[in-house]
């Protein structure tokens, strides 16, 4: 488990320590942060999530070279079924009750997460056949 004074970045996957310069500039990209403090920080990581955190949640799962802009609507999102493909993969591999590591298997949870909640209904998919 990490310890408390670190935190998981998902603009550029990896552990940052708190009190350090990259740290401080990073924090609010930590995947467990807690955007209440205001209103004008939540809308800047509910902004940072739809482009930044989409993007690292493709890379925590498996996707390389996965483009999407604007990420809301834009070209490029793999399946739904090869999503949770790779989710079911890697739950299974990381999972604590099966002596996977907690860390890993709370990012995969997180990259899930962002991807189904930032993922355009079938209807406005800008790369769906216009019929």
């Amino acid at each position: 488990m990490a310890a408390p004074d670190t935190y998981f970045c998902y603009a550029c996957l990896r552990r940052h320590q708190t009190a350090s310069v990259t740290g401080r500039g990073h924090r609010r990209f930590d995947i467990d942060a807690d955007a209440s403090t205001s209103a004008v920080q939540a809308h800047i990581r509910e902004f940072d999530l739809q482009t930044k955190g989409v993007d690292a949640a493709f890379r925590i799962l498996g996707f390389r070279g996965v483009e999407i802009h604007p990420p809301r609507f834009g070209r490029g999102w793999p399946p739904r079924e090869e999503v949770e493909r790779r989710y079911r993969k890697l739950v299974k591999r990381h999972h604590p009750d099966a002596g996977g590591d907690p860390e890993a298997f709370r990012r995969v949870q997180w990259a899930v997460e962002v991807l189904r909640r930032y993922r355009p209904p079938e209807e406005y998919r800008a790369d769906r056949d216009p019929r």
